[in-house]
C-alpha cells in the first residue's frame, strides 16, 4: 500500500476546518498528522463535534504547542485572513506546500492584495507580510488553473461567493461577450458562510423568515472576481456589481448574474459554449433548467444555467454551490488532489443530499 499524504490542519474546529477534516477522514490517499486550533485546544475532536464519534478522535493541539509544518507533506490553513502570513516564508523555505482558505494568497501582487484588504471588514492593515511570495501562489479555482495548482507551493483557495461568480461568468468573459465588462450579481447565501462564531446578524429571531442584504456593492470577494474575470482571454477588464443577501438557511449559495452581451447569441449557442468550456471538469454541471440550492447541497458540484432575453442581447447566468463544499473545503480538497497528482474527484464522490 502506497504511503499516504500527511496533512496538518490549522483551524480545525471552525466550519471550514470541520469540512476538510470530514473529507480527509474518508480520503483513500490522505491522513491527518495533526489538528491545530486555539478554540477547544486540549479536547478530542469528537468531543468538539460529537457526530465524529467513531470516525476521528484526534486531539486538538494549541498553535504554540506544535511546529506548523512539522511531520507533514502539506499544511491546510482553514483560518481567517492574516493567520498564515507569519508562517509562509518558513514553510516555503522548508519545502512544505500549503493551501490557505483566506485571501492572503489569492492575489498576484501587493497592489491587488491591498485592494482586497481595504474591502475586508476585519482587516485594518492592507500591507502583506510576505509580498515576495505572492508570485509563487496560485489562485485555486481549479477549473481555471489546473496546471498552476499542480505545481504550486502555495494555493490561495477562492472565496465562496467568488467561486460561483467566476465559474458562472468565465466563458462569457473569455470570449469577450460582456458589454463594457459589467455584470450585476444578486447572491443568496446561508448563514454558515459567516463562520462558527455567533453574531447579531445571525441570531435565529432575526434571520429566520428573513432575507438580509449586506455589504452592498462592497463585498471583498468582488475584488478577486473582477481581477480573475477581467484578465481572461478577450476580456478587457471586469466590473462586478455584487449584492449579497443572507438567507434564513444553513448552507448554499445561489448567484443570479445579469449582463448585456456584445452581440446577439441564442440560448442554445450559449449553453453549447458553456458545455464545451467545462468539458472534462467533473464538478461542473451545465443544466437546461435553473439551478437550486438543494441541487448541490453537501456536494462539490457547481450547477450552472444560462438564459437569454427575446432579442438574445441580454443574458442571465445562474449558479448554485454548497458554500462549505465547492465554496470552501470541497474546492480545497479538489486542489489538494491536483497538487499531489491525484484524480480531481478523489475523496469527493459524494453526491448532493436531497431532500
Amino acid at each position: 500500500m502506497a504511503q499516504k499524504i500527511r496533512a496538518q490542519l490549522i483551524g480545525a474546529t471552525g466550519y471550514g476546518g470541520l469540512g476538510i477534516l470530514e473529507l480527509l477522514i474518508g480520503h483513500p490517499n490522505f491522513e491527518i498528522s495533526a489538528l491545530v486550533a486555539r478554540d477547544d485546544a486540549g479536547k478530542r475532536i469528537d468531543e468538539v463535534y460529537p457526530h465524529l464519534a467513531g470516525r476521528c478522535d484526534l486531539p486538538v493541539q494549541a498553535p504554540d504547542s506544535i511546529q506548523v509544518g512539522a511531520d507533514c507533506d502539506v499544511v491546510i490553513f482553514a483560518t481567517p485572513d492574516r493567520v498564515s502570513q507569519p508562517y509562509a516564508a518558513d514553510l516555503v523555505a522548508r519545502g512544505v506546500r500549503f493551501i490557505d482558505y483566506s485571501g492572503d494568497f489569492r492575489f498576484a501582487n501587493v497592489e491587488d492584495y491591498a485592494r482586497y484588504a481595504d474591502r475586508h471588514p476585519s482587516i485594518s492593515d492592507t500591507s502583506h507580510k510576505t509580498p515576495d511570495l505572492l508570485g509563487k501562489a496560485v489562485y485555486g479555482v481549479t477549473e481555471l488553473n489546473v496546471e498552476g495548482v499542480a505545481k504550486a507551493a502555495i494555493v490561495g483557495n477562492p472565496g465562496c461567493f467568488a467561486v460561483g461568480i467566476v465559474l458562472g461568468m468565465a466563458p462569457l468573459y473569455r470570449d469577450g461577450l460582456i458589454e463594457d465588462g459589467v455584470v450585476i450579481v444578486d447572491g443568496l447565501t446561508g448563514s454558515s458562510g459567516a463562520g462558527k462564531k455567533p453574531a447579531p446578524l445571525q441570531h435565529f429571531s432575526h434571520l429566520n423568515d428573513n432575507v438580509v442584504p449586506y455589504r452592498v456593492l462592497n463585498h471583498q470577494h468582488t475584488v478577486e472576481a473582477e481581477f480573475t474575470l477581467g484578465r481572461l482571454g478577450k476580456a478587457k477588464g471586469a466590473t462586478v456589481d455584487f449584492i449579497p443577501h443572507l438567507l434564513g438557511t444553513t448552507r448554499g449559495i445561489l448567484n443570479t448574474m445579469h449582463t448585456t452581451l456584445t452581440k446577439s447569441v441564442s440560448r442554445d449557442a450559449l449553453l453549447g459554449q458553456y458545455r464545451e468550456f467545462f468539458a472534462g471538469h467533473p464538478f461542473v454541471r451545465v443544466l437546461d433548467t435553473p439551478p437550486t440550492l438543494k441541487g448541490t447541497l453537501g456536494s462539490n458540484y457547481i450547477d450552472i444555467s444560462v438564459f437569454t432575453s427575446p432579442d438574445n442581447r441580454r443574458a442571465v447566468v445562474m449558479t448554485s454551490i454548497d458554500n462549505l463544499m465547492k465554496g470552501q473545503s470541497g474546492s480545497a480538497m479538489q486542489n489538494l488532489n491536483v497538487m499531489f497528482g491525484l484524480p480531481q474527484n478523489a475523496g469527493l464522490d459524494r453526491g448532493p443530499l436531497y431532500p
